[in-house]
Order: structure tokens, then sequence, then C-alpha cells
């Protein structure tokens, strides 16, 4: 990979005479009245191989710099037609396009310049690179997105069709009694309290209350009983969640020793997955069905920039 990088800087820079330099640099296609040069495409080669990790042989090279010209040759017709359209991308877009980056990956303005820098990337021309994004989303926001339609009654196939997208995760409602276990305890007193947890979990089964039963150990053993609250199966620990595998309401679970702790176990309710109200996620799948006819309208609209073009490629 390094090598193909310095092979391609010294057949640019070393002995050439102008002469020479002028064969290097000389026209890879002619897109309307703009051309490619072969120093562009070396140059975007250069890159590409800097991003893998092996070495091309020199079919996929070959293949590789016929794909990099083509991509070129978009980047040339999308920006001719944003010079077409007056398009423009103020500092102020870019400046909120920069505090955005720096807002997701939660960095300063002076961390996001080192971690360009450690990259090899000039903060300026990251911003013009931005610059350049905002303008290709103004480009297919107008002439493709904004052409899309989505009717309602795709919205509604796409939900019926998705029901276990929107269902919401199943949740327990649990209650337990807790016996604590000090850490200084020997284990023949670890021994009782699991003793006196297995005796408790009998009077629960036989129909006592859950809060008579804990106060009744509190003074000896420091038991507290009641309810824990609404989890999500994802949010218990695995003792717990694997404790209460297969119980109905009211079902106890057998004693789980915890850190410091013996637990029994009450499942009082569970409460099915449910189903995400059409008007809440409405907008969602809009938006969702909106990016992929993009996809496909994008792919048209390029393909059909490119037939009404004149395309002259000399490689």
């Amino acid at each position: 990979m390094r090598r193909i990088g310095i092979a391609l800087l010294l057949l640019c820079s070393i002995g050439l005479s102008p002469a020479a330099a002028e064969v290097v640099s000389r026209i890879a296609a002619v897109v309307n009245t703009d051309i490619i040069t072969t120093n562009q495409l070396d140059l975007k080669l250069k890159e590409q191989l800097a991003k893998q990790d092996s070495q091309p042989s020199p079919a996929q090279l070959g293949s590789l710099r016929q794909e990099l010209l083509s991509r070129l040759i978009e980047e040339t017709l999308l920006q001719q037609r944003i010079t077409a359209l007056n398009l423009r991308a103020t500092d102020e877009e870019v400046e909120k396009a920069v505090d955005d980056v720096q807002k997701k990956n939660q960095l300063t303005r002076e961390e996001l310049k080192q971690a360009l820098q450690l990259q090899g990337v000039d903060f300026e021309a990251y911003r013009e690179n931005l610059r350049s994004q905002i303008l290709r989303y103004k480009l297919i926001g107008e002439e493709v997105r904004s052409k899309v339609d989505v009717p309602e009654r795709e919205i509604v196939a796409y939900y019926r069709a998705h029901l276990d997208d929107y269902r919401l995760p199943a949740e327990v409602r649990l209650s337990a009694i807790t016996f604590p276990i000090s850490t200084k305890a020997s284990d023949q007193e670890r021994q009782k309290i699991l003793q006196v947890a297995d005796e408790a979990l009998v009077r629960l089964q036989g129909g006592e209350a859950l809060d008579q039963v804990a106060k009744s150990y509190n003074q000896t053993y420091g038991a507290i009983g009641g309810e824990m609250g609404r989890f999500l199966h994802s949010e218990l620990v695995p003792g717990f969640s694997e404790a209460i595998k297969g119980l109905e309401p009211g079902g106890f679970s057998k004693p789980v020793v915890g850190a410091g702790s013996v637990h029994l176990l009450r499942v009082d309710e569970l409460l099915p997955g449910r189903l995400r109200q059409f008007d809440t996620v409405k907008a969602d799948i809009y938006e969702r069905i909106l990016d992929q006819k993009t996809d496909v309208r994008l792919k048209e609209w390029t393909k059909h920039l490119k037939d009404k073009a004149f395309i002259d490629i000399r490689l």
C-alpha cells in the first residue's frame, strides 16, 4: 500500500522536465466544459490506497482507477449543476455543521482540530469539505428529494408490515424480600441466612403476605420487603432474570444470592410489549420511506445527468 503511494509521488516529481510533467498531467476526461486531469485521478487513487490494508493486483488497480474516474465525473456534473442553480453554502451554515460534529462527538474545537491533525487533515480543508457536502445536500434536496412523493397509504402499509419493529419491549413488575449479609459474616452465618430465606419462601408460598414475612425477620436478620418497581427484562441483573424465568404473576423465585444480600423475588405483573401508536411513529416512517425513494431517484437522476452530458474519456 505505502509503496504504491510513494511510487506515484516519485512518478510525479523525480527528475521530470516541464515537458515530461505535461505528459504526466494529461486529460483523463472532458465533462461538458470541464476537464479532469490524470493528476486529479492519481490523487484520488492515492487517498483510496491509503485506506486499504493490502496492495491490490494490477487488475484490481485498473478497476479501482476506472471506478474513481467515474466518481470524479459524477462530482463534476454535480458541481456544474450547483453552479447552474447558483446554490451557496454560507459561512454560518458551515460553522453550524462544525458545531454539530463537535456536539455529536463531544469534542471542543481544539480537540476536533487535534483529531483532524492526527489524520493529516487541515482544519480549513475540512471546513471546505463540509461546505461541499452542504452544497451537495442542497442540490439533492432541490433536484431530487423535493420531487419525491410519500402518500399516507404507503406509510400505513409500511407500519402494518413492520409491526414488530414498533413494539415496545415487555416489562415485569417485581417485589422482593432482601436479607443483608455482612462482609464480615462467617460461612456459618451465611448458611444460616440462606436457611432463613428458604424458610421465608415456604411461608410466602403458603400465602402469607410479603410485607408481614419481611417484618417478622427485620429485627433479627435486618430483612426488608416491598415493591421494587417495573423493569425491562434487559435491565435486570442476570441472576434476577434467570431466577424469575417462567414464573407467572404471584410466583416466587428461589433465593438469589447477590453482592452482600439474599433476595426472594415475587413477580407481581407481566406486562407484554405494547405496540407504539401509529401517530407516534408516522414521522419516522415517512422519513425512512422518503430516504429509500430518494436513493432510487438519485441514481436515476445521476444517470440522466450523464446521459445528456458531453463526456469524453481519454484514458
